[in-house]
């Protein structure tokens, strides 16, 4: 019989994709990715999504700790900052497993970046809460919209997996 794993060596991946939001919970998926790209000796590339709703938003006469914030372009650069520095954190993780990697940082609707930059013979690895129901719907899942929309096999890492 089978195991899991053997059937996954059994189908050879070009890539992990590891999208993060450099939060704890993301970064249990972009583990898991890295562990799976390893050991298939294949290339990991994280990604940052940007929402462009969260700088959209014009804080013209606004404060914000104490800063008056008038330039979408500024808080749009602070994300791009941020982004850069989870994907540094994930670059280190990856260089320390001996993996190679790239990352990425984009603006967009989550999912369908995610999506558009798995191709049909990649492999997403993504954490979720384990959402389900009601609270699934008026929250969304960005993890949800990526299984419904890729043709790429999705992984998904529970948030209570240890």
């Amino acid at each position: 019989m089978l195991t899991r794993y053997r059937l996954d060596m059994m189908y050879m991946y070009g890539k992990v994709i590891l999208p993060t939001d450099g939060s704890e919970l993301s970064f249990k998926g972009v583990k898991e990715g890295l562990k799976f790209a390893k050991k298939m000796d294949i290339p990991a590339v994280a990604v940052y999504v940007i929402k462009p709703s969260s700088y959209s938003y014009s804080f013209s006469g606004h404060e914000m700790g104490g800063l008056e914030v008038t330039d979408k372009e500024f808080l749009r650069e602070g994300f791009r900052k941020q982004g850069k520095r989870v994907l540094k954190k994930v670059k280190e993780e990856a260089d320390k497993m001996g993996v190679s990697s790239e990352g990425k940082v984009i603006e967009g609707t989550p999912y369908d970046e995610i999506t558009k930059l798995a191709d049909k013979g990649d492999i997403i690895y993504m954490s979720s809460h384990g959402r389900s129901g009601l609270s699934s719907v008026l929250l969304g899942s960005t993890t949800d919209r990526v299984i419904k929309n890729s043709r790429a096999t999705v992984a998904v890492v529970k948030a209570n997996n240890k």
